[in-house]
């Protein structure tokens, strides 16, 4: 019998129930406070505690779709544990509409994390999501999409940086999801996923969907993705399907191409497609047409995903990629032009 209560925010599930309401996050000036909507369930027996995010950038629409249907789906009366499922994580992105960063304050919320209760509204929101949800989690699943300029190919993101036993249950915990690749990122900006660092627990960042498209199928395989990881770890009753470790497309880490200035880009390759070394995979021109720029990729493998957008900033991330040959151990054999950063 469970006798754990599950509270976040003012929101609280007692055993065997399903709660649903709002997060508030107090915005000073002239911005009302943000409501965040959340999901409790309170399962009648105990079990691990798994949060849920979904829409951490304001154009990534297919985990928020998928998060629904899961929401609708699970019963109390059938958990073993608890859920917490935040369905839209960066409300004010979310309704602008904005690609990467928020309205209010310019940041990129999946930069903020573990975020500052006296920073910054996305700072603030970064620190709210960290210690109401994350901090009393098990492990947890970010779930992602291409933003509204992304064009990407399937795969989940796990800290290779964390600890031993944090690392082997993150890659788990991606062989589970089985969307494709599972990258290691050593990046340490703020993301969600380097949270497994500081607060030792699994988990990891997926990406399904891209260019902003909300597409039932995908939000539906998103669903079925996080349900077998849930069945693997007793929150439900089900068969897991788990892959061999022969059958998993480990990769160690991806390699991205930024902007160096602004201009027009023009992408000769589609997320998915296999790369030569040194091949040119775009060109960015000024706005009469005259090429500045010819980028070329850094590995031989495939490109992860791709930046579809006309217009560019310098800094802006451009393409990603993923090696066929997984020899790099730090990066140090990429390209000076690639930021080895996670744009995600």
């Amino acid at each position: 019998m469970n006798k754990k209560i599950l509270k976040v925010g003012d929101l609280v599930a007692n055993p065997g129930e399903k709660i649903q309401g709002y997060l508030t996050l107090k915005v000073d000036g002239n911005h009302g406070d943000v409501q965040i909507p959340i999901t409790l369930i309170n399962g009648t027996e105990e079990g691990k505690t798994v949060a849920i995010t979904a829409a951490v950038h304001g154009g990534e629409y297919t985990g928020v779709f998928g998060l629904i249907k899961l929401c609708r789906e699970i019963q109390p009366e059938n958990l073993k544990g608890q859920l917490i499922l935040v369905h839209i994580t960066n409300v004010s992105a979310f309704e602008a509409k904005m690609q990467y960063v928020g309205p209010i304050d310019g940041k990129n919320l999946n930069r903020c994390f573990p975020g500052d209760k006296n920073g910054t509204h996305t700072e603030q929101l970064a620190y709210l999501i960290s210690e109401e949800v994350y901090g009393q989690s098990d492990f947890f699943l970010d779930l992602h999409s291409g933003d509204i300029h992304e064009d990407l190919m399937p795969f989940t993101l796990y800290h290779r940086e964390a600890s031993e036993e944090v690392r082997m249950e993150s890659r788990k915990i991606g062989k589970l999801m089985n969307l494709g690749p599972v990258i290691g990122s050593g990046s340490d900006c703020g993301s969600i996923n380097g949270m497994a660092m500081r607060y030792n627990i699994p988990g990891v960042l997926a990406e399904l969907g891209c260019r902003g498209e909300c597409n039932a199928d995908q939000a539906i395989l998103y669903k079925d993705r996080i349900l077998n990881v849930l069945y693997y770890y007793g929150l439900l009753d089900g068969q897991a399907e788990v892959l061999e470790e022969e059958e998993v497309d480990y990769v160690h880490c991806m390699y991205c191409l930024d902007a160096d200035m602004e201009g027009l880009w023009y992408p000769y390759y589609n997320a998915g497609d296999e790369i030569e070394s040194d091949a040119i995979v775009g060109h960015i021109t000024d706005y009469f047409g005259n090429i500045l720029k010819e980028y070329h990729s850094p590995v031989a493998g495939r490109i992860l995903y791709n930046t579809t957008s006309l217009a560019i900033r310098n800094g802006d991330p451009l393409v990603s990629f993923i090696s066929n040959i997984n020899d790099c151990t730090c990066c140090s054999n990429c390209l000076s032009e690639s930021h080895h950063r996670d744009n995600i």
